[in-house]
This record gives C-alpha cells, structure tokens and sequence, in this order.
C-alpha cells in the first residue's frame, strides 16, 4: 500500500500523463505519418487517440479497481512469484530504453541547434545527473513539476503554431478524408505508438488522494494530447507540403524555426526551442526514472527508498550511447515500438484486465 505522505491531485495526474507523452512523438510524427498515412494521417490521428482512450479507460479501471495500488503490487497479489518478477523486469527494462532514448534525441537536438562542438557523452550525462536529483523524493514533486512545465511547455508551442497561421497554405492537406484503408491502419498503428508512456496511469493512479471522476481526467489528458498531434499535423502539412515533411526528420522543431515573430524583438527563436525542449526532456526523463524507482521498491517489497532508480541510471547511458547516429536510434526505436512497447501498453494490461474479470479479484467492481 502507498503511504500518505506520497499523494498527488486528479490535476497533477493529468500533467503526469499528459508530460510523459508530449516529446518524441510531437517531435516526429507529422513526418512519420505523411510516410505511412500521407493526407490519411488526419483519421488516423482521431482513430489512434480513440484506441489510446480505450487503453486509459482499461488502465483506469483495473488500478482503481486494487484501490490504492499501482500495477506492479497488483501482479504480485494475482500472480505466481516468478511470473511477476519477470513482468517487473520487463517493466524496469522498458523504463531504461525509454530513458535512453529521451536523453540520446535530447543530446542530438542540443548538438544540433546549440552545442554543436561539445562531446554528446557531456550532454547526456549533464541531463542525467540533474534528473536523478529531482525524482529522490517521490513522485508528488514529480507531479508539481509537471505542473509548473507543462503549460511552460504547451503554451508557447500554441503561440508559435498560431503566428504561422498566415502563411500556411492548407491545401497542402488536400485530399482530406479519402479513405485508404492500409495507409488508415499504417497510420494508427504510428499513432498508437506516439502515445507510450501513456502506461504511467498504471503507476500514477494509485497515488491520487481521490479517485471520484478519475478515469474523466485521464480521458481527457488523453484527448488534449490528441488535439496536440492534430494541430501538428495539419500546421507542419500546411507549411512544408506531404513530399517535404516525408524528408524531414523533426518537422515540428523546423517549423519552429521558421517563425518570424513580428516586431522582430526575437531575431531567432533557437533558444526558445531549445529551453522547450529542455523543459520537456527533463520532464519525461524524471516521470520514467520515478516509475523505475517505484517498480524496484515494489518488486523487492523495500521501503520507500529515494536512490534506487540512479543505479540504473549508468545502464541508461551507456544504452543512449549505443546508436552511432540518429537513424540508428530511430531505428530501434521502432523496434522497441514494435515488440517491448506492445508488450507494456497492451498484452500485459489487457492480459490482467481479463484475468481480473473473470476471477472477480480486487475490491471494487470494473
């Protein structure tokens, strides 16, 4: 059970969730789905958050059915020993590459757009070091942060897509709604995988001080994110045409730079991607290392031990360092989208959502 001093709001476990999503995927998947769905992408955004809010509502309603309980002491209570230890080393090992990959793209960015001359290992582990020290005490910090950086984050964003307003050219989005089934699954499937991390509800949840409307604020952090992907989508589309962002790696931090800020009192907008970016990485990067730290005081059954998730942290870097470049780590990962993250977002939850049923186990009813 979680003690009492641990207990966030239903508002910070919006942020949580809506924190642990918003990086990577806004980064990429404009150009992602023009390959995969091209002017499908659109459908495929609605019909991928859809799934993403079946999957929170899933979430939702197994944790709230083990009250105060995160996912790993419900495997345990439901489950033979040897098979949850296995599932928590899934778990923690998903952890580690997504960590990896947060502060390897995070590296790549600051090298590209500032720090262009200094070592990625200085990067890396400069992130690293000043994360570690954020999540040693719990995840309700964790979840303030989330907070204070979110609309930090997400407000600027909004005011830099609103600016390009006038010269976009939103035929280049044409034809809309013309259906490809292929490219629509393709699509989905991009979609669907730009919300991991959207399986920190089944850590998080648990330490809500209360849980009446619950799943309404998990729906809802799902669906923001949503609307998050869309405007991305159709601004980066309308900006750059299907064939341009097809070759771009990160359209939406391009488009950023593209912004002439009227009145000219910024001559570029660099630094503001960069102090968002950071702003972001820090953010994810502390939500996983918590989750990490919450698995292994739960998996061993220790008391709340505030250092545990930093002896992963060496793991973590040498993990973010294996890629030679930025294809490779976009290489892998897909291959991590494809195998791991099916295996922690959907085959698990859904294996133990249907177990729970049928067994009628837990305290209240789903």
């Amino acid at each position: 059970m979680i003690g009492g001093n641990d207990k966030i709001t239903k508002g910070q476990n919006l942020s949580l969730i809506i924190a642990s999503i918003l990086g990577v995927g806004i980064l990429s998947l404009p150009s992602q789905l023009a390959k995969s769905s091209g002017f499908n992408g659109i459908i495929s955004i609605i019909s991928g958050t859809i799934i993403s809010i079946l999957l929170v509502t899933m979430y939702t309603k197994l944790i709230t059915r083990f009250k105060s309980k995160t996912i790993f002491e419900v495997i345990d209570e439901i489950l033979p020993n040897p098979i949850a230890k296995i599932i928590d080393l899934l778990f923690i090992l998903h952890y580690l590459i997504t960590g990896a990959i947060i502060v390897r793209i995070f590296g790549d960015i600051i090298r590209m757009f500032l720090l262009r001359n200094t070592p990625l290992e200085v990067t890396i582990l400069s992130l690293i070091l000043a994360v570690s020290f954020i999540t040693r005490k719990g995840i309700e910090p964790v979840a303030r942060l989330a907070q204070i950086v979110l609309p930090l984050v997400v407000i600027p964003i909004f005011i830099l897509f609103l600016s390009l307003i006038p010269e976009l050219d939103f035929t280049n989005i044409y034809p809309v709604f013309q259906m490809n089934t292929v490219d629509v699954l393709k699509g989905i499937k991009t979609t669907v995988f730009s919300f991991i991390g959207i399986e920190i509800v089944l850590v998080s949840t648990a330490y809500v001080k209360n849980t009446d409307k619950i799943l309404k604020y998990n729906i809802l952090s799902v669906i923001f994110l949503g609307i998050m992907y869309l405007v991305a989508f159709i601004v980066v589309i309308s900006e750059f045409g299907k064939e341009q962002t097809e070759d771009l790696l990160w359209p939406t931090l391009l488009l950023m730079k593209t912004v002439d800020v009227p009145g000219a009192f910024l001559e570029n907008v660099d630094g503001i991607i960069i102090s968002l970016w950071t702003f972001i990485s820090i953010q994810i990067l502390s939500i996983v290392l918590i989750q990490s730290n919450i698995v292994l005081n739960k998996s061993f059954k220790l008391k709340e031990v505030d250092f545990l998730s930093m002896t992963l942290l060496p793991i973590m870097y040498l993990l973010a360092l294996f890629p030679d470049n930025i294809d490779e780590v976009y290489y892998y990962i897909d291959l991590f989208s494809n195998y791991l993250g099916v295996v922690i977002i959907l085959i698990i939850p859904l294996i133990l959502f249907v177990f729970v049923v049928i067994t009628k186990k837990g305290d209240n009813k789903i």
